[in-house]
């Protein structure tokens, strides 16, 4: 009976030691991402060029329309930086978006984020406040 409660004991502890560091791992990770969100970042401003690829996000020009979108993959979050044949394509797993960032091709299965910015008073620049 003894050993069984020593078994019993010690799961109970290392259970609670591992949900200890589960839970101060995620709190590390929510404030980490918070404060990347807070962060304010501009980047110039082509409006010559079709598709940039800035930091982690997608700028797309085309019909006199400007959009940014996050160019993390809906799928598993690659880092989206290429295009063949006028789409947006994942290095990783092949998903492929249209310009207006609709999912063409899976893996993925969720439209590209859609991220808000503004362009500056002079025109020249993007930003994006997150």
């Amino acid at each position: 009976m003894k050993l069984k409660s020593r078994r019993l004991f010690l799961r109970v502890i290392i259970v609670a030691i591992a949900s200890f560091f589960i839970f101060i791992w995620n709190r590390l990770t929510l404030e980490l991402l918070k404060k990347d969100k807070l962060k304010t970042i501009s980047f110039p401003f082509v409006k010559n060029k079709t598709i940039s690829f800035e930091d982690d996000f997608i700028i797309v020009n085309q019909d006199e329309t400007t959009i940014v979108f996050s160019a993390h993959c809906t799928h598993l979050g690659c880092k989206i930086d290429k295009t063949k044949d006028g789409k947006l394509v994942c290095p990783c797993h092949g998903s492929e978006y249209d310009l207006y960032g609709k999912i063409l091709k899976g893996p993925a299965y969720k439209n590209l984020k859609s991220v808000d910015f503004r362009i500056s008073h002079d025109g020249k620049n993007i930003i994006i406040e997150g």
